[in-house]
């Protein structure tokens, strides 16, 4: 009965090819379609003259997400690919030229807040023992939710929790208040900026992140992050799900307050349920009718989004000695870089940037004695650069880069170059004003009032990804499917007859 169920799902991203994966793992059979020519989204890989990059995300955060979700499957991560946990979490470089390296090591991180602030190491435990109660508090009540039925939230144990939850303050209030150091408030805040938010406009709620950061650890796939990509195509094979490429959905047919049809520019998909990883707003303004739209275009227009990027893939023939695995760089007046960013809506003058270098910890990502690179500067959403524009900010950002790094002669020493930006998130992935993260982690944008995993008109209809509950970043998007998974499960079991 379950394999004459059909189940549509569209996009392939992290998103889609998870929910498709447990799906299929139930016996219905799953069709995933993807606009581009190949799988993955934003987490696709890019090589160039041996040069591999991870085209997006590139911190692997929260390992107990991924060995929860391979354990759904009878599965361990280590099955799949494996795991580096880093030394060196990041090192911070500051305009001044001092540069902190994070530990995975908590007590030698203690020691260097110390030696910038007296008595702030004392402090940072106190910020982390907070940070780990919301984070557990979080993962056993709210992140896993679908928040269908509200009333599920009314139980004096939750209640209680959301009251120390900080959820009416920033989290640059909430840390300034206690670390007075700026370069150390900045290390304790940049996470935000992954949220799709920044310290200024995300609720102190999201210091959990820095549990995650100090307690958990940083790791590395071997072979990137593209290698989780790989693992869940895998598990979509191992199960039987249809993979089609090139296949971009034009329209739905809706009968009966439920999608019967969904075209493609190549073929016509019958379906008894369908997932969407594909843009939210995009997907639900220009593929859904009007009547049957949950958020219409004046609600997306209302929401905070996340900033776009300015990515820089490089291969360089140098050691790069001055770099780790990952590296941030912040500017004395990172605020103003904010400001610019969400209000003034055009580029930095003096942007603070990350960047990303694979190769120090995985050498098949580069050719000997060369390493591969990619540096992602936040820029304003909507914001789209004309070839000029783009060559002279990346011109700006390549002398910073250099500077940081001590490196003579660069343009000499770079033999791969590709640059990506809003416009290239518009076109790749439909993504609403090229933006990177989706929608802000905004006090009104988290948990209940984020967009929800389906919809409220179109009853055989859900949301998988960075738009829905609980929010962006790789570990939350798998989450996300689980969510999903559930719901389908549930709306086929009273509506279809299984």
């Amino acid at each position: 009965m379950k394999k004459q169920k059909t189940i549509v799902v569209i996009g392939g991203g992290i998103g889609g090819l998870a929910s498709a994966s447990l799906l299929a793992k139930e016996g219905f059979k799953v069709i995933l379609l993807e606009k581009n020519q190949d799988i993955g989204g934003r987490a696709r890989f890019l090589k160039i003259n041996n040069f591999v990059f991870d085209r997006g995300p590139s911190w692997y955060m929260m390992p107990e997400v991924f060995e929860n979700f391979f354990k759904l499957f009878g599965k361990k991560r280590k099955d799949f690919y494996d795991l580096e946990k880093l030394k060196i979490n990041y090192r911070v470089f500051f305009e001044d030229n001092t540069i902190i390296d994070v530990f995975s090591d908590l007590k030698k991180n203690i020691k260097i807040f110390d030696s910038l602030e007296k008595g702030s190491g004392k402090k940072l435990l106190k910020i982390l023992q907070k940070a780990e109660f919301i984070y557990k508090s979080s993962m056993e009540s709210l992140v896993y939710q679908d928040y269908k039925d509200l009333l599920k939230l009314v139980k004096p144990k939750i209640l209680f929790n959301l009251l120390k939850f900080n959820l009416f303050q920033s989290l640059h209030s909430y840390i300034k208040k206690e670390i007075k150091n700026e370069k150390l408030q900045k290390i304790l805040e940049y996470t935000t900026v992954f949220l799709g938010g920044s310290p200024y406009n995300t609720p102190a709620f999201y210091q959990l992140v820095s549990y995650a950061d100090f307690k958990l650890g940083i790791y590395y796939p071997k072979g990137g992050m593209y290698s989780i990509v790989k693992a869940l195509e895998k598990l979509c094979k191992d199960y039987g799900v249809i993979i089609k490429t090139n296949a971009e959905v034009k329209k739905v047919k809706i009968l009966n307050k439920e999608i019967k049809e969904v075209h493609t520019n190549k073929s016509i998909y019958k379906t008894n349920l369908v997932i969407v990883n594909a843009d939210y707003p995009y997907f639900e303004t220009k593929i859904i009718p009007p009547e049957y739209q949950t958020y219409n275009k004046e609600y997306w227009q209302k929401k905070v989004f996340s900033p776009s990027v300015f990515l820089i893939y490089l291969g360089i023939k140098d050691a790069l000695l001055k770099s780790q695995h990952h590296n941030l760089y912040f500017t004395k007046n990172w605020e103003k870089h904010f400001k610019t960013v969400y209000y003034e809506k055009k580029l930095p003058e003096e942007p603070s940037f990350y960047w990303h270098v694979p190769s120090k910890t995985d050498k098949n990502m580069a050719p000997k004695d060369a390493h591969s690179v990619m540096i992602l500067v936040p820029m304003a959403p909507g914001l789209f650069l004309t070839k000029k524009d783009e060559e002279s900010f990346y011109q700006k950002i390549i002398e910073k880069f250099s500077q940081l790094n001590e490196i003579k002669n660069i343009q000499d020493k770079i033999i791969v170059k590709k640059i990506s930006q809003a416009k290239n998130f518009l076109s790749d992935y439909n993504a609403t004003k090229g933006s990177a993260f989706g929608i802000a982690h905004t006090l009104f944008q988290t948990a209940i009032f984020r967009p929800k995993n389906f919809s409220k008109k179109i009853r055989n209809l859900f949301y998988v990804g960075q738009y829905t509950n609980p929010g962006v970043g790789v570990p939350p998007v798998l989450i996300s499917s689980q969510i999903v998974y559930n719901l389908a499960k549930e709306y086929l079991r009273k509506n279809e007859g299984l």
